[in-house]
This record gives C-alpha cells, structure tokens and sequence, in this order.
C-alpha cells in the first residue's frame, strides 16, 4: 500500500489497524515474559539461591531446581519457537506483498 499507493496509505491502513499490530506485539511478548516468571516461580529450590553468573538467566535458574525440569525446558523452548516462527512468518508474508506490489 505504502508503495503502490503513498498518498491513501493513511486512509488505508487507519489507527485500528496500528493498535492491533502494536497491541499483537505487546501481547507476544508480555506472553512470552509471563510463561518464563511463572515457570520459574514454581520451581521448588533446594541447593541454595547462589549463581556463579551475573545474570539471573533460565538455564542457570533450571539448575539450582530439585524437580526435574527438562519437561518444562521443553515447553517453553516449544513456546518460544512458536512465538518466534509466528513472527517470522508474518514478516516474510509482509515483505512478500511488498515485493508483488513492487513487480506488478
């Protein structure tokens, strides 16, 4: 639109259209956030709450976990892939209308 069309992309993209972009990209990513604290916060500890890293990050996290945890990783590295695949599709899809928009 923006490229056949510069002068009307105003009027045919409008605001709703923007909010719902905006709004799907805050959506996946407060989604992916919640799933990592809450899977973390239900993890039993009990080795202690020292990590050798200076970051607080998942995988040293998993460790510091009595429970078994390999089913969890699991499930939130499917997550994240899906989320991220779900992305990646819609910009290839995106960029694949541009590129018939500019070859017609």
């Amino acid at each position: 639109v923006a490229i056949c069309k510069p002068l009307h992309y105003g009027t045919l993209l409008g605001s709703r259209a923007c909010a719902h972009m905006a709004a799907a990209a805050w959506g996946s990513g407060f989604l992916h956030a919640v799933l990592h604290t809450a899977n973390t916060f239900s993890l039993p500890f009990c080795r202690g709450n020292a990590l050798d890293q200076f970051f607080c990050e998942i995988p040293q996290i998993l460790k510091l976990s009595c429970s078994d945890s390999d089913l969890r990783e699991v499930g939130l590295l499917v997550v994240s892939a899906c989320l991220s695949l779900g992305c990646f599709v819609f910009i290839v899809v995106s960029y694949v209308q541009i590129l018939r928009a500019v070859l017609r």
